[in-house]
């Protein structure tokens, strides 16, 4: 069996209306984002300011590529991975799609501004991440809706089915999402070093005229 078959057969383990309805769930989520801030409402806000300064802690941008292409798939992997795990317990994957979407806006409020919160969104690695993490979303409910109406029978085969969702699907697109996103990075700081260069000259410019007229 070739691979396109292998991804054909994969394909129909992805039940499209739960794909919408994670995106739909999600964008609920982003939506009502902004009112979770201003309300401040602390038990929706603390799980993502919380996750989101221990990535910044602990994650080094100036790590080589590949190792720093590592961390965020692993990072990116796990968390969809507990999507798909999530429907073990059913009523977790629709709740998870939601709350998917306050917290990536509830970071990008607090890191951007509402100006950006769309550019989070619609940006290149997005474009990759949120069909992986709607697609390990409706695997969950998938999984989830079999188990409720076979009553919990054959558990694992069932889990493995959806597995093969996430493996043949979630991690490609995990994989290009991450070199993408490394890859902004990257730019981004060497802009930022040849900036700083500029800056730096301009700045000893300054200083040696100032030295001069001493």
């Amino acid at each position: 069996m070739d691979v396109f078959s292998i991804y054909g057969n994969v394909w129909r383990l992805i039940d499209g209306f739960f794909f919408l309805l994670a995106a739909v769930l999600f964008f609920l989520g982003v939506l009502s984002a902004p009112i979770v801030v201003k309300k401040e409402i602390k038990p929706l806000l603390w799980y993502p300011l919380w996750m989101w300064g221990l990535i910044k802690r602990h994650i080094d941008l100036g790590a080589p590529f590949l190792k720093l292409w590592a961390l965020i798939f692993s990072l990116n992997s796990v968390s969809l991975f507990c999507n798909l795990v999530s429907g073990l317990f059913i009523i977790l994957p629709p709740l998870f799609s939601f709350l998917l979407g306050i917290h990536i806006a509830i970071i990008s409020l607090k890191e951007l501004g509402k100006v950006r919160l769309a550019f989070l969104i619609l940006n290149p690695v997005s474009l990759f991440e949120l069909p992986a993490a709607w697609i390990s979303l409706s695997l969950g409910m998938s999984l989830g809706r079999e188990l409720y109406l076979s009553k919990y029978a054959n558990v694992l085969s069932l889990f493995g089915r959806e597995l093969m969702g996430y493996v043949f699907f979630v991690l490609p697109l995990l994989v290009i999402a991450g070199f993408i996103e490394v890859f902004l990075i990257k730019a981004l700081e060497r802009g930022s070093t040849i900036d700083s260069g500029f800056n730096g000259e301009k700045g000893q410019g300054q200083n040696g005229t100032s030295c001069d007229k001493l």
